[in-house]
């Protein structure tokens, strides 16, 4: 994976993951499997879901109730189409909404991915927002030599999240 910059006015190609840490100090984010592009209503496959990794570790995942899994609009004059990218729930009333300048959104209980609200209020302000591309291994590259030593000793970074939620010591 690798770092993207978000801009709504261009498309991302490939499957992103967009990690977001409100003011409130809750951290959550969604797995978006389709390219974001520009729709007026909303789109994508069953493959994405939401997830929260503060205060509380958990993953949401599509239960079939309804398509609404991806919205990404921008520059739409119509009061009925919000200017953001979301996740699931229905219009103005997303599972995970951030509006086109990244400064507010919401997050509302959703039957899309049978989610709760997602921070400790429905209204969020981002303190922190991260989004990372997903970029499959193809099939020729070479595959690595084996690394002794557990994944955690390994990969520093994954420690560390594990850290912020809590979680660190209960693999060892």
């Amino acid at each position: 994976m690798g770092w993207v910059t978000v801009e709504l006015n261009c498309r991302i190609d490939g499957p992103t993951v967009l990690i977001i840490k409100d003011k409130e100090g809750c951290i959550y984010g969604g797995y978006a499997s389709q390219p974001w592009e520009k729709h007026s209503d909303f789109y994508g496959d069953m493959r994405s879901f939401l997830f929260q990794l503060y205060p509380v570790a958990s993953i949401f995942r599509p239960t079939g109730a309804n398509h609404n899994l991806q919205w990404c609009a921008v520059n739409f004059s119509s009061e009925s189409i919000p200017n953001g990218i979301g996740f699931g729930g229905r219009v103005h009333h997303f599972g995970l909404f951030l509006s086109a300048n990244f400064d507010q959104g919401h997050t509302f209980s959703c039957t899309t991915f049978g989610s709760p609200c997602l921070s400790k209020t429905s209204q969020i302000y981002p303190e922190v927002i991260e989004c990372w591309g997903v970029v499959p291994r193809r099939a020729d590259q070479d595959r690595p030599e084996v690394i002794k030593g557990t994944v955690l000793e390994r990969f520093k970074e994954d420690r560390h999240m594990l850290n912020m939620v809590g979680l660190a010591n209960s693999s060892e």
